[in-house]
């Protein structure tokens, strides 16, 4: 019996209002028959309010009472779900008939024939069954879904049962109790019938025989295997659609033009610590505080003044108490209906916008460090003039001293600066060299830049110097710039004819080291 339950499908196909109501005397599910005969709950009334606590509570499995509306009189009855959970009941609200009168002559009734074929066509199955369990009327419905039972019901008088034969006993059981208490009973089943296994929903009514006393139940069966196959198929692709949303690790939601939350999958949910049910149907300003709830708003209205993409990058606060910055795409979702929503996608780019921010202060510390050190150089520079000016007996050794003056920073990871100051000869182009290339080694330098901001002046010979210097950098494999030329100096090398094509050049030691920075950070990247 499918566990006992009613499925959605089978509760709208049943013509009477019926409804599931759980403790709070609120409504779970309803048919359509439900909501337009009841516009107002008829649940308030104080007869059905007490039947109903009476059998959710579990003292009796069985109500039933009148129910006056402002169109008809109806008998109500008030049965727990049948899985046994008494947590909910099954509220059956039956008109009561309005009695015709008498037809004046019976050859006014409509012919047996006639009947007979309406029966027949009617594409639910049609029985009445007798006191003794018996099939004495069957439409051609019922004897299309027996098959084979169906001639052997007609030749031996037994009846053919079209329901599980699990629920056998159960079925005959509801039947005893429709005769023996005049009520009507609904029972739902997976049938094995001549079309294969189908699902039915099975509406038995007591009816008054034409003998004295007689009474028998009539039993209407519905096939509601494909609208409960669509509903299965439905539910399958929700479920899918679920798990897509749910897997992607950016924020998806979407919103009403009221503000409220229609989806959320758990990527946006977790920022709240809620599940995304229970987003759903909250407002923007009942998940965030009210100032900024309105920034959020107040893009979605320019999405459904324009309808037009909008992208911002935006805070978000965890419940965490942590702030992350996101990059927030909001675009409109057109139903077919014409009602538009808001559909939202936010990308977390915290880490993102950090790595930019150390990336400039890296930058700047490197500038203030160069220019630290091309400060402290010059004042060395000072200091030798100065000594030169004192002494100057020993102005040879002290301008030897002065010459030798080429400091090697290392003022990023891999990247060593050479300021240049003074004049450049061949011995200290070769003490240069020499340490110069021992600290590529030892250090494991990848990249050199040559500050020639303090050199004054150039000559043919000062060229040649530099060249050899750089040769030899590239020969340990490492990278080799100049930056700093003064004008001076620049005017003199296209004077003198000196070729720096093949060198790499930069204007300044700042341009030179964020330009080695930039090539490393991409070699990294490439070899990822």
């Amino acid at each position: 019996m499918n566990d006992g339950r009613l499925s959605d499908a089978a509760l709208s196909v049943f013509p009477e209002p019926i409804a599931i109501v759980d403790r709070a005397l609120r409504v779970q599910k309803a048919n359509t028959a439900w909501t337009t005969t009841f516009v107002d709950s008829p649940l308030a009334e104080p007869s059905l309010a007490a039947a109903l606590a009476k059998v959710l509570s579990g003292e009796t499995t069985r109500a039933e009472v009148t129910l006056e509306t402002r169109s008809a009189e109806h008998t109500v009855t008030i049965v727990p779900v049948p899985d046994g959970d008494t947590r909910a009941a099954l509220v059956h609200a039956r008109p009561v008939p309005v009695r015709e009168p008498a037809p004046r002559s019976r050859d006014e009734r409509l012919p047996a024939t006639l009947l007979r074929r309406v029966l027949d066509r009617l594409p639910v199955t049609v029985s009445l069954i007798d006191a003794e369990g018996r099939s004495v009327f069957s439409n051609e419905t019922r004897a299309r879904l027996l098959g084979a039972a169906a001639t052997e019901e007609r030749e031996s008088g037994t009846r053919a049962l079209l329901i599980d034969p699990a629920d056998a006993d159960f079925v005959r059981e509801v039947e005893a109790r429709v005769l023996a208490t005049g009520t009507e009973e609904i029972i739902t089943s997976d049938v094995p019938t001549a079309l294969g296994t189908r699902s039915m929903f099975f509406h038995l009514v007591p009816v008054e025989g034409e003998g004295e006393g007689e009474r028998l139940v009539l039993c209407v069966g519905q096939d509601v295997t494909e609208q409960l196959r669509a509903e299965r198929d439905l539910r399958e692709q929700q479920d899918f659609i679920r798990q897509v949303i749910d897997c992607d690790p950016n924020l998806i939601f979407v919103k009403d033009d009221c503000g409220t939350f229609l989806l959320a999958n758990k990527a946006f949910a977790d920022i709240f610590g809620k599940t995304a049910e229970e987003i759903v149907g909250q407002h923007e300003r009942a998940l965030n505080e009210h100032a900024r709830a309105d920034g959020f708003l107040s893009i979605d209205q320019q999405v459904f003044a324009t309808l037009e993409e909008r992208t911002v990058e935006e805070e978000i606060l965890w419940h965490t108490g942590e702030l992350r910055w996101y990059q927030t795409t909001k675009r409109p979702l057109v139903r077919p209906s014409g009602e538009v929503h808001v559909l939202g996608c936010s990308v977390d780019i915290t880490t993102r916008l950090e790595t930019h921010r150390k990336l400039e202060e890296a930058a700047t510390e490197v500038e203030r460090r160069a220019v630290e050190a091309f400060r402290q150089a010059e004042a060395k520079a000072a200091l030798v003039e100065e000594l030169d000016q004192k002494l100057g007996i020993i102005e040879t050794q002290h301008q030897e001293i002065l010459t030798l003056s080429a400091p090697l920073l290392e003022v990023a990871e891999g990247v060593l600066a050479v300021p240049i100051v003074g004049a450049m000869t061949q011995t200290r182009a070769e003490e240069i060299m020499h340490r110069l290339l021992a600290a590529i080694v030892e250090r494991q330098v990848a990249n050199v830049v040559l500050d020639l901001t303090g050199l004054e002046t150039i000559e043919t010979h000062t060229a040649d110097h530099l060249m050899s210097i750089v040769r030899a950098i590239r020969l340990l494999g490492a990278d080799a710039a100049i930056s700093g030329i003064r004008p001076a100096v620049a005017q003199t090398i296209v004077e003198l004819g000196i070729d720096l094509s093949g060198f790499v050049t930069k204007r300044t030691l700042r341009s030179a080291i964020f330009s080695r920075e930039v090539a490393r950070s991409a070699a990294l990247a490439r070899r990822r």
